[in-house]
C-alpha cells in the first residue's frame, strides 16, 4: 500500500451499473465539491479535478481551490482498499470486496453488497467502524467515503456466494478466504454483523503438543476434536445435519471439551451459546454451513423452542421470507454438524414445559453422557495432571494460547482430494463402523445416528493420517474413541430399538398400571361391582382364564396414544404382541358388550404388558 492511488470523479458513470448508483455518485460528488468548481481551460478541458488518494496512511480527498488548483488532501479514513467488484453466478447481487488492517495489525476483508451503499448507508459505515476502520470527524466524511468506494475503477472481479462452505470443489470461509483452485476468486458476501472467529495463533506443532496430545485416550475429547474435522465432510455424505450433545454436571469438563474442539478452528470465542431464539440461530447456522457449530449451555434456550431449534439446525432449512418489495425471497439453506453441551438433555429440557421430545429430535441431537465410567468427568486419562480439574485448567489455557493452525492445512488437504474417491472411502469406512458396532436388529434411527458417529471417526482418522499428521494420534485412536461415545449414547437411550416405540410402550404400560382396575369395567362378574367413573374400557377373562384389557376407541386415541399417531401406534402395539388383532388383521376387534351390543375395542394381553416391564 506504498503506492498512491488516485480516483477520478469523471470515471464514476462508467462503472456504476445502475441508475440508483449513478445518482448516488453524482449526489456524493456534488456535496463533496460544493463551492469548489474547477476552472476550464480555453479548449474546454478541466485544469484540476477533485479526486481521492490512497496511501499507507489512509484515504484522502483532494479538492479544488477557487483558483482551480488542487487543495490540500483531507483525511477521510484509514487505509481502505477496494480489491474487486463482486457478483453472483447470474451476474446479480453486485458488491465490493474491501480490505483493511485495524490498529492492532489484524487484517480484515469484507465483500459488502452494493445495495448497502445507496439509500441509507449508515449501517454500512457502522460495519466498517466496527471492523476498525478509522474515519474523519468531518461532516462530509460519509459522502466522501461512499464516493471513493463506488467510484474506484477496478477491473478485478470476484464471484460471491450466498453461504460459506463448498462451491464447485472449493471451500469458502465466512471471512472471505477460500481454498481450492478455480478460474475466479470466490468470496462470501454478506451485510456484516456476524463474527466468524476463524483465526490462528501458534504453530501446528504447538497445538499438537499442548492440546491434541492430551486428548489421546480421552474418548469425549477425541469425539469433540474429530467432530470439528468432520463438519466439511457432511457435504460428501448427502445427509442432512445433526450432532452430539454432551450431557453432564457443571464440573464434568464438558465445556472444556467444547473449547478444545474450538481450538481446531480458532479461539475459544468460536464456541457460541444456545442463548437465542430458534429464529436467531438461522444466521449463525448459515455462517457455519459445511462446518461444525459449537453451542454451549442448552438450558439457556427457552425449553418451548428447544425442540424446534434442534430441528431447524439439523434440517438446514430456513423460513421463507419476503423482501422489501414484498416478493418471496429464497429461504436460507445450510448443512451443519452440531457439537453441544449442557447439564440436561434435550428431552429433559423440553419436559420442563410439558413437551415430549420425539425420536426425530433425539436422532438429530444425540445425547452423549459427558462423564465416562470410572473416570474423572470427561477424562479417562489424566496424562500429567493431578486430577480432572487440573487437566481441565491446563487444556483451557492451552486452547486459548494455541489455536487455529490445523484448519487451513485441513482445508488445503480436503480441496486437493478427488471428490468421488473421497466419497467412496467415506462410505466404505462408515459401512465398517456400522458392521462392527451396530447390532443387527437396530432400528433405523439408531443406524442414522451411528452413521454420523462413523463420519466423525473417519474424519479423525483422516486428519491423523494425512501428510500433515494434524492430530499426532496413532492409527485407530479416533475410531476407538468415537466408538466408545457411540456405545455410551446407545446405553443411555436404553438399547438399539426405536425410541418412539419404546416411549409408546412405556406410556401404555403406565396407563394400565395406574388404571387397570379403576377405569376398566369388569364383564360377567359374579359379584356386584361399583360403577366405574371415566370408563376407558372393559376387562374380562378369556377362554383360558387370562384377563384381557379392552380399551374403547376414543380412550385409546386420546389417552394411550397422546403425542403419537394412533394408527402407527396400533401397528407398533400389534408388532410388539401387546394388541390382539381381529381375524381380518385389523388392530381392533368387535366385542359384544351387554347393554351396548357390538363395540369395537382394542384388546390387550396384560401378560405382554407386564412381562415387558420386568
Amino acid at each position: 500500500m506504498n503506492n498512491v492511488t488516485s480516483v477520478d470523479f469523471n470515471d464514476a458513470a462508467k462503472d456504476a451499473g445502475t441508475v440508483a448508483v449513478r445518482g448516488s455518485i453524482q449526489a456524493a460528488v456534488r456535496k463533496a465539491t460544493k463551492g469548489k468548481g474547477a476552472k476550464a481551460a480555453p479548449d474546454g478541458s478541466v485544469s484540476a479535478r477533485p479526486h481521492y488518494q490512497l496511501n499507507e496512511t489512509g484515504v484522502y480527498y483532494v479538492g479544488v481551490t477557487e483558483d482551480g488548483d488542487l487543495a490540500e488532501p483531507m483525511f477521510v479514513c484509514s487505509p481502505l482498499k477496494v480489491e474487486a467488484k463482486t457478483r453472483n453466478s447470474q451476474s446479480e447481487e453486485w458488491g465490493r470486496l474491501l480490505t483493511w488492517t485495524d490498529a492492532d495489525g489484524h487484517p480484515h476483508q469484507w465483500a459488502a453488497p452494493a445495495e448497502m451503499l445507496v439509500g441509507d448507508p449508515r449501517e454500512f459505515l457502522r460495519q466498517l467502524a466496527a471492523g476498525g476502520v478509522e474515519m474523519s470527524a468531518h461532516r462530509n466524511t460519509m459522502q466522501r467515503l461512499l464516493a471513493y468506494i463506488i467510484q474506484e475503477r477496478i477491473d478485478t472481479r470476484a464471484r460471491n456466494v450466498a453461504v460459506p462452505g463448498w462451491h464447485d470443489g472449493r471451500y469458502v470461509l465466512p471471512n472471505g478466504e477460500s481454498y481450492g483452485n478455480g478460474e475466479e476468486r470466490l468470496v462470501y458476501q454478506h451485510s456484516g454483523g456476524l463474527q466468524h472467529h476463524y483465526a490462528a495463533v501458534g504453530s501446528l506443532e504447538d497445538w499438537r503438543r499442548e492440546v491434541a496430545k492430551r486428548c489421546q485416550d480421552n474418548s469425549r475429547l477425541v469425539l469433540a476434536v474429530s467432530a470439528m474435522f468432520a463438519g466439511p465432510l457432511l457435504h460428501f455424505t448427502g445427509a442432512t445435519g445433526g450432532g452430539f450433545h454432551l450431557v453432564g454436571g457443571s464440573s464434568s469438563g464438558k465445556s472444556t471439551a467444547l473449547r478444545v474442539a474450538a481450538s481446531v478452528v480458532g479461539p475459544p470465542d468460536y464456541a457460541r451459546e444456545w442463548r437465542s431464539t430458534a429464529n436467531g440461530l438461522e444466521g449463525v447456522a448459515v455462517l457455519h454451513n459445511d462446518a461444525t457449530l459449537i453451542l454451549d449451555e442448552l438450558a439457556q434456550i427457552d425449553p418451548k423452542q428447544a425442540g424446534d431449534a434442534a430441528y431447524l439446525l439439523a434440517n438446514g432449512n430456513g423460513k421463507s421470507r419476503a423482501n422489501r418489495a414484498g416478493e418471496a425471497r429464497a429461504a436460507a439453506r445450510w448443512r451443519v454438524l452440531i457439537l453441544s453441551a449442557g447439564e440436561v438433555g434435550l428431552a429433559q429440557h423440553m419436559a420442563e414445559v410439558g413437551k415430549q421430545a420425539r425420536a426425530g429430535q433425539a436422532v438429530r441431537l444425540a445425547d452423549v453422557p459427558a462423564e465416562v465410567e470410572g473416570g474423572h468427568g470427561v477424562f479417562e486419562r489424566l496424562h500429567d495432571a493431578g486430577d480432572g480439574a487440573a487437566l481441565s485448567a491446563v487444556l483451557k489455557d492451552a486452547a486459548a494460547r494455541s489455536y487455529g493452525a490445523p484448519w487451513p492445512l485441513w482445508m488445503e488437504y480436503l480441496t486437493q482430494q478427488d471428490s468421488p474417491t473421497l466419497t467412496t472411502k467415506l462410505r466404505e469406512s462408515s459401512d465398517r463402523f456400522l458392521a462392527t458396532y451396530v447390532p443387527d436388529d437396530a432400528s433405523g434411527e439408531v443406524r442414522r445416528v451411528a452413521e454420523r458417529f462413523a463420519v466423525v471417526a473417519f474424519a479423525g482418522e483422516m486428519a491423523s493420517a494425512c501428510r500433515h499428521r494434524l492430530t499426532g494420534w496413532p492409527k485407530g485412536e479416533a475410531t476407538r474413541g468415537v466408538a466408545i461415545c457411540f456405545q455410551a449414547w446407545m446405553h443411555r437411550r436404553g438399547g438399539a430399538g426405536s425410541a418412539d416405540t419404546d416411549a409408546l410402550l412405556a406410556r401404555v404400560r403406565a396407563f394400565f398400571e395406574a388404571h387397570g382396575e379403576s377405569r376398566l369395567e369388569p364383564l360377567r362378574s359374579m359379584q356386584p361391582v361399583p360403577p366405574v367413573r371415566d370408563r376407558a374400557g372393559f376387562r374380562r377373562l378369556d377362554e383360558v382364564g387370562v384377563t384381557e384389557y379392552m380399551v374403547l376407541q376414543e380412550a385409546f386415541n386420546r389417552e394411550l396414544c397422546t403425542g403419537f399417531d394412533a394408527r402407527q401406534a396400533a401397528r407398533a402395539l400389534v408388532e410388539a404382541g401387546w394388541l390382539k388383532p381381529s381375524g381380518d388383521g385389523r388392530p381392533s376387534q368387535v366385542v359384544r358388550i351387554p347393554g351396548l351390543g357390538g363395540v369395537r375395542l382394542f384388546v390387550f394381553d396384560p401378560r405382554k404388558v407386564h412381562d415387558s416391564a420386568a
